[in-house]
């Protein structure tokens, strides 16, 4: 198959899949976690016409060369808009790589005084945080912003949720990487300790520390260069909805753009987008006061409940007059390099952002009303310009999109989600997302619940210890002046201890004891 066949249609519902079609009609359907695809092949014009095209299912980090283009570009359009990127290794090139060794998702910005915002290309305002991780972009028209953060690759669920339980908290953060390092050290040190005192204990010790920790033992011979290993993720959003996480930084942005553009006073109608626009205004001032932002954590490399992956078996593009409309809620949908995007809520809201700077966006009380917003470089100025369903102006020849066909496709596109939502009259299915989050929190509040792992550990090499120095000199046990300088220098032990059938008993329970421990820990640590 043809890896260059252009895009014509790419779609992004509710929950986060993905369909693109392509114009030698080609059509791939990507799961809402990133993890799988269906790819159904263009008919072959030669075979029957009732022959069903050619599909093709397959784990999205292990396509072939064939569609490996085809995945790049459907992956670099999900995570532009979805709220977790999928970042697997295998798609993404080496040129785009780079080590990463922190594990810390926190990006700290400047404060409003000191901030010290940018004019980047086409007059958009540049907010970059302290260590340069992440850079806010407002557009010239005020009305969406893009993101530019770094962040590490998609892993395995269970390195995932080990990163996942060092960044969940900041207070804490620091606190439980020193415990979850010291259980690691006290066992290597008290192993190694272990290790001088008698042969037998040192085989069990040895033969524990071997099969209780396979995965520190990888980890401790990974490279963090090798383990940790990030790239470069770009998200658009609007301003409209804003995700408390860009809150903060947004409001700088906007500050300096408020300073550099100013919104005309006459001649022109803005009544359609004072609701908007309000609404908008009060985001920005009611922002948080943090400067601490957690940047977007990737989705596991797998997928945790691959039955409820839900295929189309329809077309979308059917030969209709309405042909690129979905029947389903959609979140984003891009058409001949226009991009629109439903802002839900009480009432619904299509934006559109037509990739020159300007956005069009439907009233939230009159439908029938749009309002074009057209920032000018050269006067400082953002003009608003109200268009109604029956009076749009007429195309102009040269210009890159029509305003007409624009609008009443973003007009069609509203009606149909509106009508897709009343008849949602049952509860949407299960998406695999809601099963990575609620498999995530399971895990981390397991990680926290074994915060005293290193406490117990530490407690039975203790008492390991006592009973191999026990063994050693049992020979000392058969005379009295033994007896007598054992019993001063270990008081604390009953005499029934100095007994060698009883203490190779309490070794053995012990030593049961301690594998059940390590069941436990390998059992938590691998779910």
């Amino acid at each position: 198959m043809e890896t260059n066949a252009g895009i014509i249609l790419m779609i992004m519902y509710e929950d986060e899949s993905v369909d693109v079609r392509y114009r030698n009609g080609a059509w791939l359907q990507l799961s809402p976690c990133g993890c799988e695809f269906l790819l159904v092949k263009e008919k072959d014009p030669r075979a029957h016409p009732l022959q069903p095209a050619e599909r093709v299912r397959q784990r999205t980090r292990f396509a072939i060369s064939s569609y490996k283009e085809l995945m790049v570009g459907a992956l670099a359009f999900r995570n532009k808009y979805a709220s977790r990127p999928y970042l697997a290794d295998e798609l993404i090139s080496a040129d785009h790589k780079k080590p990463f060794v922190s594990s810390d998702s926190g990006v700290q910005w400047p404060e409003q005084s000191s901030c010290q915002a940018e004019v980047g290309p086409g007059g958009s305002s540049l907010v970059r945080s302290k260590d340069g991780r992440a850079v806010l972009t407002l557009s010239p028209s005020g009305e969406e912003f893009s993101v530019d953060f770094t962040c590490s690759l998609s892993r395995n669920q269970n390195q995932f949720c080990s990163m996942q339980y060092f960044s969940k908290d900041v207070d804490g953060s620091h606190e439980r990487e020193q415990q979850v390092n010291s259980l690691v050290c006290n066992s290597t040190s008290d192993q190694i300790k272990a290790q001088h005192q008698g042969r037998e204990s040192r085989r069990k010790v040895e033969t524990r520390s071997r099969s209780c920790s396979p995965q520190i033992i990888s980890i401790l011979q990974t490279k963090p260069e090798q383990m940790y290993q990030s790239t470069t993720v770009v998200q658009h959003h609007s301003c409209c909805a804003v995700a408390p996480i860009w809150s903060y930084p947004l409001s700088l942005a906007h500050g300096h753009w408020a300073a550099r553009f100013s919104q005309p006073k006459d001649g022109v109608d803005v009544n359609s987008s004072n609701s908007i626009n309000a609404e908008r205004e009060i985001n920005l001032s009611d922002t948080s006061e943090e400067k601490k932002s957690f940047l977007p954590q990737p989705l596991p490399l797998t997928c945790t409940s691959p039955h409820w992956h839900r295929w189309t078996a329809k077309d979308p593009l059917a030969k209709d007059e309405h042909a690129d409309l979905p029947t389903e809620p959609l979140k984003v949908m891009w058409c001949q390099g226009v991009t629109y995007r439903i802002l839900s809520g009480t009432v619904s809201v299509i934006e559109v952002s037509l990739g020159d700077g300007s956005v069009i966006r439907s009233n939230s009380i009159l439908s029938s009303y749009f309002t074009h917003f057209k920032p000018e470089l050269k006067s400082g100025r953002l003009i608003e310009v109200t268009y109604h369903l029956t009076s749009l102006p007429p195309d102009v020849l040269g210009q890159d999109y029509s305003v007409r066909s624009v609008i009443s496709r973003a007009n069609r596109i509203l009606v149909c989600y509106n009508q897709a939502k009343q008849l949602q009259k049952l509860p949407a299915m299960p998406s695999c997302l809601q099963e990575v989050t609620e498999t995530l929190n399971t895990d981390v509040e397991a990680v926290f619940k074994s915060r005293n792992w290193s406490d117990v550990v530490a407690a039975e090499l203790e008492k390991i210890q006592r009973f191999n120095f026990l063994l050693e000199n049992s020979h000392l046990l058969r005379g009295e002046e033994a007896h007598s300088g054992l019993e001063d220098s270990c008081a604390e032990i009953p005499e029934k201890l100095i007994n060698e059938t009883f203490v190779a008993e309490a070794l053995q329970r012990t030593a049961t004891a301690i594998q059940d421990i390590d069941a436990l820990i390998s059992a938590a640590t691998l779910t």
